[in-house]
């Protein structure tokens, strides 16, 4: 499973060829880089791991910077490690720049981030509870509660992994089966559409639909 290393620039909106205006998400993808490879013979399965952002070296501590120096590679800030084949690895060498043409016009790609923290969060905004409707017999002030979270004497407790108040973001997300609309190679950016997991600046992982590889691999099995 390919995949790039990117950050989100935030949104905007392009023509596509049939003169409709599609909302997309800019995602930077320009230093990508190979810092590392992992082989059947040596490490029991093939896979290529790719840096993203540059960093100074003093930032680094001496197990991270020996890595690098290890495998005579530029220092990154994200590493991310895909799963590919034996034979797509052999294309791979530790220092190629790792480019936004790796995916196509047309395309479909999950993206995964992590969405926006929105600190302590009621039930209505972090669940999207309708909310009690009563207003009579007394009530009042209980709108945007939750209700009932018991069941009485038996079994006297409240069930774990009830939908209750409680922090609500910063988790990690996939958005699938999203369009490429546009790639540009030159400034390194990747245009997709819709909206994408995570605030402006982001770190996200971008890689081909997973879904779409299943229906070919199954179709292919028939």
């Amino acid at each position: 499973m390919k995949g790039l290393i990117g950050k989100k620039i935030g949104m905007t909106q392009v023509f596509n060829d049939e003169g409709n205006l599609v909302p997309v998400t800019v995602i930077d993808v320009n230093t990508c880089l190979v810092v590392g490879k992992r082989t059947p013979e040596k490490d029991q399965y093939s896979a290529v791991t790719v840096g993203f952002g540059e960093i100074r070296e003093k930032l680094l501590n001496k197990p991270q910077l020996g890595f690098f120096k290890k495998a005579s590679a530029t220092p990154r800030r994200h590493l991310r490690e895909f799963r590919v084949t034996a034979e797509e690895a052999a294309a791979f060498n530790v220092g190629d720049a790792v480019k936004a043409d790796m995916f196509a016009k047309g395309e479909l790609v999950d993206v995964t981030g992590v969405t926006k923290g929105r600190g302590f969060s009621g039930v209505m905004r972090r669940w999207s509870f309708k909310g009690s409707q009563t207003k009579t017999h007394g009530t009042h002030e209980y709108q945007r509660h939750p209700g009932a979270i018991g069941q009485r004497k038996t079994p006297g407790r409240t069930y774990p992994n009830k939908k209750m108040p409680g922090h609500y973001g910063v988790e990690r997300n996939t958005t699938q089966n999203l369009t490429v609309v546009d790639v540009d190679v030159e400034k390194g950016l990747v245009l997709v559409k819709g909206t994408v997991a995570g605030h402006n600046d982001g770190i996200v992982i971008v890689r081909p639909s997973i879904k779409v590889a299943m229906r070919a691999a199954h179709k292919a099995a028939r």
